[in-house]
This record gives C-alpha cells, structure tokens and sequence, in this order.
C-alpha cells in the first residue's frame, strides 16, 4: 500500500503531502539528472524551453538562473503548478516563465514555440508515448531539440515501486519510439546518482518536415 501510494504521488503530487514532502524529495532525487540535462542542453539567451513534468521546480530554477532565459512549465499537479506560481512569482510576472497545468498529448501550446523540450523522469508516466512525442515535434521548432532523461530500467526494476504504474525502457525501445515519432540525430549521454543509480539523458531534434 505503501509502495503504492508513493508511486502515485511520484507521477502526480497532490495535496499536502506532494506540497511539503514529494516536491523536496523530486527536487533532491533529480538533482544529478537536471544538472546533466541542463549541460546538455546548453541554452543561449535566444533559446524558449518547455519543461513537462517540472515537479518541485529545480531545473526550471537553474534555467531561470540563465541570463535573458525564457522558460514554460507544464505539470499534471494542480500542487506542483501552484507552488511554483508562488517560487517563481518574479519570473511569471517579469513574464520570464509561464506555468500552467495540463498533459504532455496535449500540449497547450502553438506549433513551433520553443526551441528546447525537456522532461526529466517523467517518460516511465506517459499513458501514450506515440502521441506525447508527436505533440513534443509540433512544438519544437525545426532546428530544436527535445532532452528526456531518465532512470535505467535495469535500476528502476529494483524498487518495487515501479509495478504501480510505471513504463520502464531502455535506450534501445526508446530510440525507436524517437524514429517514428519523426526525430533523428538521437544522442545519449549516461550518468548515475547513489539513489536511483544510473540514468540516461537521450538529445534528439525533429526531422524536417
């Protein structure tokens, strides 16, 4: 029961307990994921990036941090959309960062918006990865890019967390996920954390159309 209440809060925080204790805890357990994710992203200060699946906000933090940066969030949680209304209150009103709630096969956003899509272990909670990666390509830009990171399935395998509700993948399941959805150049980039062990960081821009 345990096991299953925390994976529920992992895919979608809510009330207090993803207020005060999931959103700390995403933060804390991603940090080595955002940090290489935002490497490999490497934005400039033209660059537009969406995040989806921002939980307890970290990356969307560092990408703030960026000088002239311009960042969106979208997130499931209801808890995790306003908590970072209130963190990044200057950043909305500067209009640096839109938030806003929603699901990643039906991004609210127009064809071509950004230049970068990230999203950091939130693939093992997407319900139709086919469509999820056709809206990332109509949002991208031509010359963009989309960055998933995630945790290995190997290492995912050994909570037993992962049975309520997770999609586990290796690279290559998603490589090909990737190539039907109309992306090439994929590249991958490994890294690990003591705490969910290792983890991947997959670059991939949409193929012209």
């Amino acid at each position: 029961m345990i096991q299953a209440f925390l994976a529920r809060q992992l895919a979608r925080p809510t009330g207090l307990f993803g207020r005060w204790i999931m959103a700390p805890l995403l933060n804390r357990g991603n940090r080595a994921m955002n940090r290489l994710t935002l490497e490999q992203l490497a934005l400039t200060p033209d660059d537009r990036v969406l995040e989806i699946g921002f939980g307890g906000g970290d990356l969307l933090h560092q990408i703030l941090a960026l000088p002239g940066s311009f960042a969106a969030g979208l997130d499931l949680s209801a808890e995790m959309v306003a908590r970072a209304q209130r963190r990044f209150r200057s950043a909305v009103r500067a209009r640096r960062l839109h938030l806003q709630q929603g699901t990643i096969e039906a991004l609210p956003f127009p064809a071509a918006t950004f230049t970068h899509v990230c999203s950091v272990n939130t693939l093992c909670f997407w319900p139709d990865v086919a469509r999820a990666l056709a809206e990332c390509r109509r949002v991208l830009q031509s010359d963009g890019a989309l960055m998933l990171c995630f945790t290995a399935r190997a290492d995912l395998e050994r909570w037993p967390g992962h049975r309520h509700g997770f999609r586990l993948y290796d690279i290559a399941e998603l490589e090909e996920h990737l190539r039907a959805a109309g992306f090439r150049n994929i590249e991958v980039t490994q890294g690990a954390n003591p705490q969910q062990g290792r983890f991947y960081c997959v670059r991939s821009q949409p193929l012209l159309a």
